[in-house]
């Protein structure tokens, strides 16, 4: 039996911050909304780290106090090791905009949903979405599974916020490009001391991001492609650790703590969408365009591009017509994270002979990432 959800004006599947954010702001416009979150999982998170540019957004969001409560580490600056091995330090207490933030991803994620809840909107929690099409009368037609059971909501708009890997229903929408093949590999330290510098060091064959967690914990993370990890890993079963060596500061800084045996692989590939919104629908955060953890952006990118889908939602919903804004500058944001991304791997000189770094070069002048 498929039980029936009153209708509603936006119906957002995704109920990380693009998706929260989103809306938590339509909520509070007086827009009926109903959020489908699918989150459950209570694993440990890959660490994130909140630029001080983020502190305007939460502020313009109504989030700042909330968040302060949370008591999230401060993050004080990265120390990267990238074009030799003499560390460079960006410190962000120098920055106009105040110091950056290490999030616990989960505390920061329950805090988003509860303000969704206070605003009116409808959360609903442990939720999979199953179908979704659109109606002869221009609306959407969800089906969801919820704790077991079946349900269907009827929504005037949708929103596509199921991140990266995006929810199999919505595919249709549009195409997702998937540029290059980047992974993570994660593993997870005990820590005593309070280093609030997150440290990101190149190798041979990649590179290492390191940062405290909540608890007393780190988090490092080596980036490499897929392909090469899975070549790499058949003839060393400990490539991980393997690489590690080679990362003087990264290596330093987790001493000798116990290494765990299995890591924790996660998708870190730059993707972006054919189109970012179209008849009807919007697609938000990394559910749009998903970045290069170099970036440091993927929380910060998130509260933006759902901050700006609120003013296009809140026009179709008003009877407005809608324009290209979102779009123009969706593509915007998207050609300014290429030429960054392209200028940083480019300053990479030391490893002409390894595949990933030339994998990077030949993109960085061609535009085109070409998988040797």
């Amino acid at each position: 039996m498929i039980e029936s959800s009153k209708d509603t004006d936006v119906a957002i599947v995704g109920g990380g911050p693009a998706g929260a954010s989103a809306a938590l702001s339509l909520g509070r416009a007086g827009i009926s909304v109903l959020l489908l979150d699918a989150s459950g999982d209570t694993s440990q998170r890959i660490g994130e780290t909140l630029p001080p540019a983020a502190n305007r957004l939460l502020h313009e969001l109504g989030l700042w106090n909330a968040f302060c409560k949370q008591e999230h580490h401060s993050s004080e600056g990265i120390i990267s090791a990238w074009i030799d091995d003499k560390p460079q330090v960006n410190d962000f207490f120098v920055s106009a905009q105040g110091v950056g933030w290490n999030l616990d991803r989960t505390r920061f994620d329950s805090m988003l949903l509860k303000e969704c809840e206070n605003a009116g909107v409808r959360v609903c929690r442990r939720s999979k979405l199953l179908s979704c099409c659109k109606t002869d009368d221009r609306h959407w037609v969800l089906e969801f599974d919820r704790g077991g059971s079946k349900h269907r909501a009827k929504a005037r708009f949708l929103v596509d916020a199921s991140g990266k890997l995006g929810a199999s229903a919505l595919r249709s929408l549009s195409r997702r490009i998937v540029l290059d093949r980047l992974i993570g590999v994660a593993k997870f330290f005990s820590s005593v001391d309070d280093f609030r510098y997150t440290i990101v060091e190149a190798v041979d064959d990649g590179w290492f991001y390191s940062t405290n967690l909540p608890q007393g914990r780190v988090a490092a993370m080596y980036f490499t492609d897929a392909d090469i990890y899975s070549a790499r890993s058949k003839s060393d079963r400990d490539y991980w650790g393997t690489q590690l060596q080679k990362a003087r500061h990264t290596r330093e800084r987790l001493g000798h703590s116990r290494v765990p045996y299995v890591p924790r692989i996660v998708s870190a590939v730059t993707t972006c969408r054919s189109e970012f919104s179209g008849d009807g629908w919007i697609a938000v955060g990394d559910a749009a365009q998903s970045f290069d953890p170099l970036s440091s952006l993927g929380i910060y990118k998130a509260l933006d591009s759902a901050n700006r889908a609120c003013n296009f939602l809140e026009n179709l919903a008003n009877g407005r017509r809608s324009d290209r804004d979102y779009a123009n500058w969706s593509e915007g944001v998207f050609r300014n994270y290429q030429r960054q991304r392209a200028e940083h791997y480019r300053k990479q000189r030391r490893w002409p002979g390894s595949i990933f770094w030339e994998r990077r070069r030949f993109a960085a002048v061609s535009g085109i990432y070409r998988p040797t």
